[in-house]
């Protein structure tokens, strides 16, 4: 079985807590498409690929991250569930993107966040997917908890215009937001790529942060 493992650090680092500032030092991202042992799809989505629906159904596991904090090991697990079908004489496809964290405790996923954003069924161009370069993990506020940013397009257009964007940080059970629009060049210079924050609460350095991620991601 082929799996494609991006590690940051030995392996042996994530056998016990991790002291603050080595909490980004522990993260491994594995893009193989498969989950960790005893984590279920069910468990991330709450859909049984099992299950037998009238419409094409697509299912996929993006990412696992893996970290260590002070209370132990975390997992984010990104994953989309899809569906093709055909309805009034037009071809539609809809999409979701998952993002839901655990924590691990003697073998036991403990859901922490669950992210959901959903693409309902689109007879245009659906563009609904992560930005796998948008994967960070920091300890900016230099505590036992690490920050987990990220970032996905979902949209579903019709022509040549900005996508639906965000970038997620999220610590623990809070959660902080750039919600906006990519960013495109047409005749004239570029167009989109604005965004709205939603830091109220978050330390200065997490917005900073952020936008440096969509700065880095907004052309799509």
């Amino acid at each position: 079985m082929k799996r494609t493992l991006m590690t940051l650090v030995a392996l042996g680092a994530m056998a016990g807590p991790a002291a603050a500032d080595d909490i980004p030092a522990t993260m491994t991202i594995d893009a193989s498409g498969n989950l960790p042992p005893g984590l279920s799809f069910v468990e991330v989505t709450g859909v049984d690929p099992a299950k037998v629906t009238k419409v094409k159904t697509k299912h996929a596991v993006e990412r696992v991250v893996t970290w260590n904090e002070g209370d132990g090991r975390h997992v984010a697990v990104f994953a989309t569930t899809g569906k093709v079908g055909r309805k009034d004489d037009m071809d539609f496809e809809s999409r979701v993107l998952y993002v839901t964290t655990f924590h691990v405790v003697d073998g036991r996923y403990d859901e922490v966040q669950a992210i959901k954003e959903v693409v309902n069924p689109c007879e245009l161009d659906l563009s609904a997917e992560f930005i796998p370069e948008s994967i960070t993990l920091t300890n900016l506020d230099d505590d036992d908890e690490g920050e987990l940013t990220f970032g996905y397009v979902a949209s579903c257009l019709g022509g040549l215009d900005p996508k639906k964007m965000k970038v997620l940080m999220l610590e623990g059970k809070q959660r902080y937001a750039l919600r906006g629009v990519s960013e495109i060049f047409i005749a004239g210079g570029a167009e989109g790529g604005t965004y709205r924050p939603d830091f109220k609460t978050a330390p200065k350095a997490f917005l900073e942060h952020a936008e440096r991620i969509w700065d880095k991601v907004k052309r799509r």
